[in-house]
């Protein structure tokens, strides 16, 4: 199987020999593509360096929802001047109801607005505040954007479909307690579906482990896994564009 893993922090790896070795049992697992999300102004670089050394490893630039308050002055400005000079998507930025920091809605909203801009897929992070997280996608529209590690309901999916988004799901979805969140895969439409690790965050395996994510949710949805991992990667590659 050919597995695209649509949302990952390699920057956070330890090591340059850990980070290598994350990647060839990615790899040796059919893992073939991975989108490389930063956080905060401190991480693109190291986000840039690792696209860079790995081709398997697209890159994806933002201000993460939880250092909105503490931004250097000038951060929107470098990060355009990053985008406009490579071919970065955008994110993670949203926005966190359980872990809210002054400015998170201007930080993310100003990060919409240059998405759509620099007609850029976005990567949003949305926890507990789906409602502002939809107002300020409708009032600024990027080309495409992906709700990561959905947690939403599966009534709010249609919805968020019809501005454009895209739904990845990861670990959660292995969990048979989980019902809303399986209730809430089984509402996406299809070709909006993708997966992801996190890795190295929330105790995941690595990005290898990608392929028992694929599978879970492929039990939940009565489909082959190999049918669900082809899907999931055309999926992401259409997401990331010419990005990819």
């Amino acid at each position: 199987m050919k597995l695209f893993d649509a949302h990952v922090h390699l920057q956070s790896y330890g090591s340059a020999a850990e980070l290598d070795g994350a990647l060839r049992a990615a790899r040796d697992s059919g893992v073939e593509r991975l989108l490389c999300c930063g956080i905060s102004p401190d991480d693109w670089e190291r986000v840039l360096a690792i696209a860079g050394q790995y081709e398997s490893v697209v890159p994806c630039l933002g201000l993460h929802p939880w250092f909105a308050g503490t931004a250097p002055a000038g951060w929107l400005e470098r990060l355009e001047g990053l985008l406009l000079h490579t071919n970065c998507c955008v994110g993670e930025i949203g926005l966190d109801g359980v872990k809210e920091t002054p400015g998170q809605e201007e930080v993310f909203l100003r990060q919409l607005e240059l998405a759509a801009k620099l007609r850029r897929p976005a990567v949003i992070h949305s926890v507990k505040s789906w409602k502002r997280t939809r107002k300020l996608l409708e009032s600024a529209r990027p080309p495409a954007f992906m709700l990561h590690a959905y947690g939403g309901a599966a009534e709010l999916v249609k919805n968020f479909a019809a501005l454009g988004g895209y739904f990845s799901y990861g670990g959660g979805i292995m969990d048979p307690k989980r019902e809303k969140l399986r209730a809430a895969l089984a509402a996406v439409p299809p070709e909006r579906l993708v997966f992801e690790t996190e890795s190295p965050e929330r105790g995941a395996p690595g990005p290898a482990g990608l392929g028992e994510v694929i599978a879970a949710a492929a039990k939940v949805l009565g489909r082959s896994a190999e049918e669900l991992a082809g899907l999931s990667f055309r999926n992401a590659e259409r997401f990331c564009g010419p990005h990819s």
